[in-house]
């Protein structure tokens, strides 16, 4: 009679996420179980059959578990296929290459910083950066370094949230995306599950740290000498961070919230509620979320509507008025270059949401 073989499923990630909820995952991949399940993968180490693991939790809490069957779930679920992914450019970054700037030291030295720019700001009420104290701000000049730090402070915005992953050991990747009517650079983290809950802080808030840090920086270097370039630093950095909290969309205020909550899938839930127009049926943070959601949109939409369109149709008509010079091309090539990004990136995740829904479940 043939031995049954021994299952090792050792290298799932196994993280405790609230009373009887755990996320189990392999890198890529998790779920949401209860805490029978989650002891069932611990039990699956290696040295121990299916029906071993089945006696050993039996013994433990009581409950059995058709083990096999629960592993025949995790493998259509795909978490017995380990990734396959091919390095990338931020997997050679360590995470002793970058732990020290979440250490108690660099937590400090943000403290600190923070307490000079409010004390520059108290001292020197001019050194607070607005659009109308920006002497340029009525030029295309302006427009086009506009765009270009913004995109430039934007890179190291999300520097900031690969470097936070990496320090947790988490895989990062950097893409373009669409919030709404918003073109957008995006970090993937989705191992970031595979790490406990708090932590989970560190990754979603760390590009929003980055911004502190320069805008107080920056205030501080104002407080000095009155540089053009330092102050569209500092108002680029503090409009970057008032975006975050436009959380009806996926910004790192969002998963924070969605985190604070346990919510995994939180804006999913609370589209399924609006929906189903269910009032019972969904925890009172999903339908809180559900109505903030719609409300958000609307308004994101007349934003998009009333000042988005009107604001690049004047930028190009002044550009073409202006023609030539290298200020009205370069303002040209950054409003298309722009929109040609959106739509291309818009194009092709429709054009993936429809072969998605097209294919055939099994």
């Amino acid at each position: 009679m043939k031995a049954e073989p021994l299952t090792d499923l050792s290298f799932l990630s196994v993280v405790a996420d609230g009373p009887d909820d755990y996320v189990i995952g392999n890198g890529e991949t998790f779920v949401n179980v209860p805490g029978v399940a989650a002891a069932v993968v611990e039990a699956l180490d290696g040295t121990r059959t299916a029906a071993e693991a089945r006696a050993l939790v039996l013994a433990e809490s009581g409950l059995d578990v058709d083990v096999a069957e629960f592993v025949t779930g995790l493998g259509a679920a795909g978490l017995l296929d380990r990734p396959r992914r091919p390095p990338n450019l931020w997997d050679r970054i360590r995470p002793g290459h970058v732990a020290w700037l979440f250490s108690r030291p660099a937590h400090a030295v943000l403290a600190a910083l923070t307490v000079c720019a409010l004390a520059a700001a108290v001292a020197r009420p001019g050194v607070l950066p607005s659009f109308s104290s920006l002497v340029w701000s009525d030029s295309l000049t302006f427009t086009v370094a506009f765009a270009a730090g913004s995109w430039l402070l934007v890179l190291v915005h999300e520097l900031g949230h690969i470097a936070a992953a990496r320090s947790l050991g988490v895989r990062a990747e950097l893409s373009l995306g669409t919030r709404l009517q918003f073109l957008v650079v995006q970090t993937r983290i989705t191992g970031i599950w595979g790490v406990p809950r708090r932590a989970r802080y560190r990754a979603h808030l760390a590009g929003m740290r980055v911004d502190w840090f320069l805008a107080c920086a920056g205030t501080c270097v104002l407080y000095a000498a009155d540089l053009p370039v330092v102050r569209l630093v500092v108002v680029i950095c503090l409009s970057q961070i008032a975006w975050q909290f436009l959380f009806f969309m996926r910004t790192d205020v969002y998963y924070a919230i969605a985190n604070a909550g346990g919510n995994k899938n939180l804006m999913a839930d609370a589209q399924a509620y609006l929906r189903a127009r269910r009032t019972r049926t969904a925890p009172r943070g999903v339908r809180v979320y559900a109505w903030f959601l719609v409300a958000g949109r609307v308004l994101g939409l007349a934003f998009f509507a009333l000042y988005t369109v009107p604001v690049t149709v004047a930028v190009c008509r002044r550009a073409v008025e202006e023609l030539p010079g290298w200020q009205p091309v370069a303002a040209l090539a950054v409003v298309g270059a722009g929109w040609a990004l959106y739509l291309a990136v818009l194009g092709r995740r429709l054009l993936a949401s429809t072969r998605s829904m097209a294919r055939p479940s099994s």
